[in-house]
Formats: C-alpha cells, structure tokens, sequence
C-alpha cells in the first residue's frame, strides 16, 4: 500500500510538472507572435502570467528581459534580466541585455562595470569594448572612450555603431578629420541613415 501511494505520488508530480512545462511553452510560443506584431506589454504580460511557477528558470527572465526593455518598462527590464544574471552568471547575452535598459537608465557605471565582467568572461570581446566606451563617452571620460572603442574598431572596421560612436569620440577630442573619417565608414555602411546623415552635417559646418 505504501509503495502504490509513492507511485501515485511521484506520478502526479509528473503529471503537474508536464502540464506546467506545457502552459510555459505556449506562454513563449504566444510571446513572440506579440512581439512580431510589435506588442511588447502583450508580450511581456503572456510570460508573466506563468513566472511565479517558473522565477527560477533563465529563458523565462532573459525573455522578459527583453520584452520589457522593449515595451519601455526599462527598471522592470533590468530585474529581469539581473535575475537571469544570478542563475547564470558567466552569460553573455544577459550580461549585454541588461546593459540596454541600463543605458537608458544612464546607469554608466554600472554598464562600465558589467562590461569589465564581460572581457573577464570573454578577453576582447568587441561588444564589451563597445559598450564600455560608450560608457565612458556620456561619462565624458573621452580619452578612456576612444581607448576601448579603437580595439572595438580594429575586430570590426565596417561596423556602423562602432564607427559612428568612435567617430563622435574623435570629435569631441577635437579630432575632427578623424572624426569625419569615420562618419564617411559609416556612411557606406548605411547610405540614408540619420544618424550617419545628422553627424556629418554637424562635422561639415
């Protein structure tokens, strides 16, 4: 008797965690038929409604992560993705995703700190120079900016962020030709870009 309650309990537990898997599934599946029509909150919302049974599940977190940075919801964006953080703390795609609502935070220096545990994960990563650069420009720290943004350059030499965010590095140096160097990269890059557009009208006055 008490070996058929232990198979009967252990099948239930089975049976529970099957149907929990499955809702959380669907929930995902749902979530990015949303988010291609653009509905981040709807998105966001569809996963949310299956968090609790899941907190400790990593693509859960890194999920609404992004969706919440994407539906603007940038301080639920960032607990998100630190929790994903916590369960896996060598990730590189968490650590570069919670850096977006950081940046629209202006939380530098915590972007400058999580991009120096990226290169300790991932030695001249090209995305972690980037965004400690970046860090270091809206810092005005531009002499550190230009440093890590250069080795950026030199992995990536048609890349348009590096180009142009280097490029506005160099000219806040007074590096002006420089600067337009660059913006012309970035230019042929991406011909009709208005950022590429707005740069070089400034540097041409």
């Amino acid at each position: 008797m008490k070996k058929l309650l232990i198979t009967t309990s252990l099948l239930l537990m089975f049976v529970f965690a099957n149907a929990q898997e499955n809702k959380l599934l669907t929930a995902f599946e749902e979530s990015y038929t949303y988010e291609t029509n653009l509905e981040y909150a709807k998105a966001a919302t569809t996963l949310e409604k299956q968090y609790l049974n899941h907190i400790s599940n990593y693509e859960i977190n890194l999920r609404l992560g992004w969706l919440r940075y994407s539906a603007g919801d940038f301080k639920y964006s960032e607990e998100y993705y630190t929790k994903a953080l916590e369960l896996k703390p060598l990730s590189l795609e968490a650590i570069y995703g919670k850096i977006l609502p950081l940046l629209e935070q202006q939380k530098y220096k915590s972007i400058i700190k999580l991009s120096e545990k990226a290169l300790t994960i991932a030695p001249n990563d090209s995305r972690a120079e980037y965004f400690t650069g970046l860090a270091y420009y809206y810092k005005k720290d531009y002499v550190k900016s230009e440093r890590y943004l250069e080795k950026a350059i030199n992995k990536y030499p048609f890349d348009l962020d590096i180009n142009l965010m280097l490029g506005w590095t160099k000219f806040a140096l007074g590096k002006k030709n420089e600067a337009k160097s660059l913006f012309l990269v970035a230019q042929r890059k991406s011909p009709n870009n208005l950022r590429v557009k707005t740069a070089l009208d400034l540097i041409n006055k």
